[in-house]
């Protein structure tokens, strides 16, 4: 590991409190600092943001995803990018999710799902970001082809997204309906 990456990886995510009295998640503050996701500009994912950055554990402390030597994500089966064929089609897709801060300062959270056609460049399916103090996210594979958006590790709630074919475009399902 270079001298650079190490720097970028504690500059990432600093911590407001104590991890032993409250959960990291909660007390982390992200600081994105690249320009772009999987090639695609943070300008044109929206217009408004000058850094946007996918969540990835190589960008967060050890100590923070790991029980000793538990993946903690893994074991609740999160994670911060899924592949699949969320639409239905034979293209590829990933979903993830990250950290944006809009050229003006604010920082929120973001759910992407992109198209990764073999051999083309990725297109934006989907973008859904939300401003907040609290920008930790995560991902997990729901019922028939839904996504689980949570903004924890230990909780039960979470928001489902979903393709739905009549209106030909992915949608947020109404609360209370099955995970």
């Amino acid at each position: 590991m270079t001298t650079a990456q190490a720097a970028a990886q504690q500059a990432f995510v600093t911590l407001n409190g104590d991890p032993k009295k409250e959960a990291w998640w909660v007390i982390a503050e992200f600081h994105p600092f690249t320009t772009e996701v999987r090639g695609i500009p943070a300008n044109q994912i929206r217009k408004s943001w000058c850094k946007a950055t996918e969540f990835r554990k190589d960008l967060i402390p050890r100590e923070l995803l790991f029980d000793g030597n538990t993946d903690a994500m893994a074991a609740v089966n999160m994670s911060f990018a899924i592949e699949g064929h969320f639409d239905g089609t034979t293209t590829k897709q990933v979903a993830l999710v990250g950290v944006f801060q809009e050229c003006a300062g604010a920082k929120g959270r973001f759910v992407l799902i992109i198209d990764q056609p073999a051999g083309g460049k990725p297109k934006i399916r989907f973008v859904s970001a939300v401003r907040t103090d609290r920008q930790f996210g995560a991902l997990q594979k729901g019922k028939d082809g839904a996504l689980v958006t949570s903004a924890c590790m230990e909780c039960d709630e979470g928001s489902v997204l979903k393709w739905d074919r009549k209106k030909r475009q992915f949608d947020w399902v109404p609360q209370g309906d099955e995970l």
